[in-house]
């Protein structure tokens, strides 16, 4: 049985950037939002600050550009010439077009974009075990520990097979990207054959495409720390965990079979 696209979406994008991907790709998320794994999708329930809980953060760092599309699967072209001058301060138009050959393939492109984390993971740690113990915290829920808000951005997802979509844009509106995304106003225009399964063009900025969770689990050791632990480990043959309390970051295997749950 062929994997649904955000099943798809999510995989290419951990596989080609390292990040767990936010579906849909224009879902707001913030740093320290609380929630649960289903179906490869982080759905929120509160947040750290509702729950009472401080926390400091580090960054955001140095601005990075994030590419990606699949493999054999997008195509790109525009029929213009971004090099022409303006005339009378008017940029010259551009058509650009962008083919999805297969269904479920993504086309990606995101500048300036930073990347924002908790500072301290063992305070949040502490903060966190005793919300467990109070019976606030579920074994189920994870919590964003990283976050990534890009500057201007082109996502789209197709639906099926032998999708084409059509824009303008002027040149000046390409400069930020150095990659097809139309202007504010044209926005992603004409769509010839199968709709897009998803589309988040912000030539402003402030998506939030991309994250990291992680959960608080049973640890064997003595002392806290922060390791990464796969499902299943560490657990006593009567199925329960020895040690105290760890917060972890989500493994791949954690976030496609609907997260951790603590015992």
């Amino acid at each position: 049985m062929a994997a649904a696209i955000h099943e798809q979406y999510t995989k290419e994008i951990y596989d080609g950037l390292g990040y767990f991907a936010v579906w849909m790709p224009n879902s707001p998320v913030a740093l320290g939002d609380v929630g649960f794994v289903r179906g490869r999708r982080f759905h929120r329930m509160t947040s750290l600050a509702d729950l009472g809980i401080a926390f400091e953060t580090v960054g955001p760092g140095a601005a990075v550009v994030h590419s990606y599309a699949s493999e054999s699967g997008v195509e790109v072209s525009v029929n213009g010439d971004v090099a022409t001058p303006d005339v009378l301060g008017i940029a010259p138009q551009l058509t650009v077009t962008v083919t999805f050959h297969r269904a479920h393939t993504t086309y990606l492109r995101a500048v300036d974009c930073t990347e924002e984390a908790i500072r301290d993971h063992l305070a949040l740690q502490r903060g966190l075990t005793e919300l467990r113990e109070s019976g606030v915290w579920l074994g189920e829920y994870v919590v964003v520990t990283k976050l990534v808000r890009t500057g201007p951005a082109v996502i789209m997802v197709s639906s099926q097979a032998a999708t084409r979509v059509e824009f303008q844009a002027s040149a000046g509106d390409l400069a930020p990207l150095s990659l097809p995304v139309g202007s504010a106003g044209a926005g992603v225009g004409t769509s010839v054959g199968s709709s897009l399964a998803a589309e988040a063009v912000a030539l402003d900025g402030g998506l939030t495409p991309f994250l990291e969770l992680s959960a608080l689990r049973r640890g064997l050791s003595a002392r806290p720390r922060l390791r990464l632990r796969g499902p299943g480990t560490g657990s006593k043959p009567d199925g329960t965990s020895g040690g105290r309390w760890e917060l972890a970051p989500l493994s791949w295997e954690q976030f496609a079979e609907d997260g951790v749950r603590a015992s």
